[in-house]
């Protein structure tokens, strides 16, 4: 399939058994041992998913996917009326295309009207090194930097490969010590384990996936789905 398909997506069903693969490049030891973690929790992707996921157009439900932002990077002002939350994975070629071509014509047209925050959810058997990307945004949001490396990791003018993370922390002026400790924290492996839980609970079975104001749309679709669905979600709030 063409990277030029818009309604495409990767999804965990297309992928490889997992087991008994190396990754492409060797991450981090924290992160291949979450790597181990999320090959078993990648099997079970799909068992709790919403009733809206497998119906075909936005529809205005509850999410959780949505909820427990606190600490997240949020591109926009806090009060926005409409929220947008991606589910990602730096390896999808759909998502770099989204992410490059489709998001900052969003950011620009709706600016001061939206607040944008992004997940993990690698997808383990089609990309191994997405996982170790996710830990190392994690790490760069840690450090207020999520965006800049978030650009760079889809980008990928170094590739993803374990050296090339540290050196997009190096150019983005992240503090290298604090940088590599984080890599190897438990608990900045946890926040991309409960991204894929909240994720795959909620209906997100492959990547790009996207919950607007409850509203959802999965796959990278063209630039005026996204904008019918953010246009329905700014007129529902303006009516509140």
């Amino acid at each position: 399939m063409s990277d030029e398909s818009p309604k495409s997506s990767h999804s965990p069903a297309e992928a490889p058994s997992p087991y008994g693969e190396e990754p492409v490049s060797g991450p981090p030891s924290r992160v291949w041992r979450l790597t181990k973690l999320l090959v078993v929790f990648a099997v079970g992707i799909g068992v709790g998913y919403s009733l809206a996921a497998g119906r075909s157009g936005p529809r205005v439900i509850y999410s959780g996917a949505m909820t427990e932002m606190e600490g997240r990077a949020v591109h926009g002002p806090d009060d926005a009326p409409v929220t947008i939350v991606e589910y990602t994975d730096y390896e999808c070629s759909f998502c770099r295309r989204y992410n490059r071509l489709i998001l900052p014509e969003i950011l620009d047209e709706y600016e001061g009207r939206i607040r944008y925050i992004v997940r993990h959810f690698p997808l383990l058997g089609l990309h191994p090194a997405a996982v170790g990307a996710a830990v190392a945004a994690v790490c760069a949001e840690q450090q207020g930097s999520f965006w800049e490396y978030h650009d760079l990791l889809f980008a990928q003018e170094k590739g993803l490969s374990p050296e090339s993370l540290l050196a997009y922390a190096q150019e983005t002026g992240l503090r290298e010590e604090a940088f590599r400790e984080c890599l190897e924290d438990e608990e900045t492996s946890k926040v991309v384990q409960d991204d894929m839980q909240r994720g795959a609970e909620y209906g997100v079975r492959g990547t790009p996936a996207f919950f607007i104001n409850g509203r959802v749309v999965m796959g990278a679709q063209p630039l005026e789905a996204f904008k019918k669905t953010i246009d329905a979600a700014l007129e529902d709030a303006a009516g509140d």
